[in-house]
């Protein structure tokens, strides 16, 4: 296990001292960097090769341009990122001067911010279209802000309209026929229209209407069509005769 700022091959990690700065800028002014994995151990620093070169190439080497980014440097910035993205080490090449890191934290710290301030998607550098259609609602917010009774009224109404509201979208009381249980009603009786001259039962017996009893031709002096009580009776007596004028009584 390794201890606090060293890590498991007994490497120093953490924040560089002045001591180690001067050993790292003496051998490379000196011998140059070579290779960077075998630097460490031949500058006398108890570092890895990485961490020798991001601290040279980021804060020690001569070249490194200090102070804050020009107008043309940041133009410089928007431009490339516009087409290569978040290629840090790519921009870096364009910017003499400038390491990655550096470019790096100014783009997240102005230049981003800067961007998304204007309107603007800070990955694609178009308008934002969500900006638009929400700025109805933002001028509405900051009036509301400007004007702290004019926000109270507004507060009021929405919790009177809730109310309304939450009253007119409640359940109805239920009524008493809900609470009737469904009643199966029976299928209506067969149409009895053609009774005497579809029922075999009646097969053998005499017309009752003939041409001379003074009958309506509809078949209207049949009382109740649907009463077969009165049809098993005639099928009881096939052979009863019904004389004209009892007949005509009950017609």
């Amino acid at each position: 296990m390794g201890t606090m700022g060293r890590s498991e091959s007994g490497l120093k990690k953490g924040p560089w001292t002045p001591e180690e700065d001067d050993k790292l800028i003496n051998y490379i002014q000196k011998h140059g960097h070579g290779s960077w994995r075998a630097l460490p151990k031949l500058a006398g620093l108890n570092r890895c090769g990485k961490s020798c070169r991001l601290r040279w190439t980021n804060y020690l080497r001569p070249d490194i341009k200090r102070g804050k980014f020009s107008q043309d440097e940041e133009q410089t910035i928007l431009n490339l990122h516009a087409i290569l993205g978040n290629k840090w080490s790519a921009i870096a090449t364009h910017l003499p001067g400038r390491t990655d890191n550096e470019i790096k934290n100014f783009w997240n710290t102005h230049l981003k911010k800067r961007l998304i301030q204007m309107g603007f998607d800070p990955m694609t550098h178009r308008p934002r279209t969500d900006i638009f259609s929400s700025l109805p609602g933002l001028l509405a917010l900051k009036d509301l802000i400007e004007n702290p009774e004019q926000a109270i009224r507004i507060q009021n109404e929405a919790a009177r309209l809730n109310n309304y509201l939450t009253y007119i979208l409640q359940p109805p009381p239920p009524s008493l026929g809900a609470d009737l249980p469904s009643l199966a009603l029976p299928p209506p009786p067969p149409p009895q229209e053609n009774f005497f001259q579809d029922s075999i039962a009646f097969g053998h017996m005499p017309d009752l209407v003939t041409a001379g009893q003074n009958c309506s031709s509809d078949g209207s002096w049949i009382t109740n069509t649907g009463d077969a009580t009165s049809y098993r009776g005639a099928q009881m007596w096939p052979e009863l005769h019904l004389d004209d004028s009892f007949f005509r009584e009950i017609a």
